[in-house]
């Protein structure tokens, strides 16, 4: 008779083992996790140096607080929390360290039909309200369910949804541009800006 094939250990369980003192139990947890919190880390972030380092810092973070994770989530929504909270602030801090002239410099670099729909819509979901932001690139960027969206983001699933709904709506507005002008202005002849 052969023996059932072992099942991998669950992450509740690893984290048990970690907060019992077997720090081997956190080097399973990285190397289960490690490729969902790179994606996510370059789908927020957009390169392969920052998204590395973030991981690294996202790992780094989950390790000091490990001990003290109550489990009230999974880890793994735990530890995409983690990986949303650094990029929203590398991304505010780089904003922050870059000149305006060096912005004005990039977006007329960029050139094409393509390059300009992709830097209007990078630009539309960052002029989102952080929320609706956050939800949005988890759900998308992520492919996260919305419950685990709620868990990571600390709201209702409903809210969640809402969120992702508002974000969407908003983005189509901001994408479909000012409504067209179908008149001249009373009085003058001339359009009036």
């Amino acid at each position: 008779m052969e023996a059932a094939p072992e099942r991998p250990e669950s992450d509740g369980s690893l984290v048990a083992r970690f907060q019992g003192g077997d720090e081997s139990a956190f080097d399973e947890l990285v190397v289960r996790h490690r490729q969902t919190v790179y994606r996510l880390a370059y789908r927020l972030m957009g390169s392969h140096e920052d998204a590395d380092d973030l991981s690294q810092e996202a790992f780094m973070k989950a390790y000091r607080g490990l001990r003290g994770f109550r489990g009230e989530a999974a880890f793994r929504t735990w530890v995409t929390r983690i990986v949303v909270n650094l990029a929203l602030n590398a991304r505010q801090a780089r904003r922050a360290a870059v000149p305006l002239e060096a912005a004005a410099d990039l977006r007329s670099e960029a050139t094409g039909t393509e390059a300009t729909l992709r830097s209007q819509v990078k630009g539309a979901v960052g002029d989102l309200p952080p929320r609706q932001r956050q939800v949005l690139r988890l759900k998308v960027y992520g492919g996260l369910k919305f419950s685990e969206i709620a868990r990571a983001a600390g709201m209702s699933v409903g809210t969640a949804k809402a969120t992702f709904f508002q974000a969407v709506r908003n983005l189509r507005v901001r994408l479909a541009g000012p409504p067209a002008r179908t008149g001249r202005a009373r009085g003058s002849g001339h359009d009036r800006l």
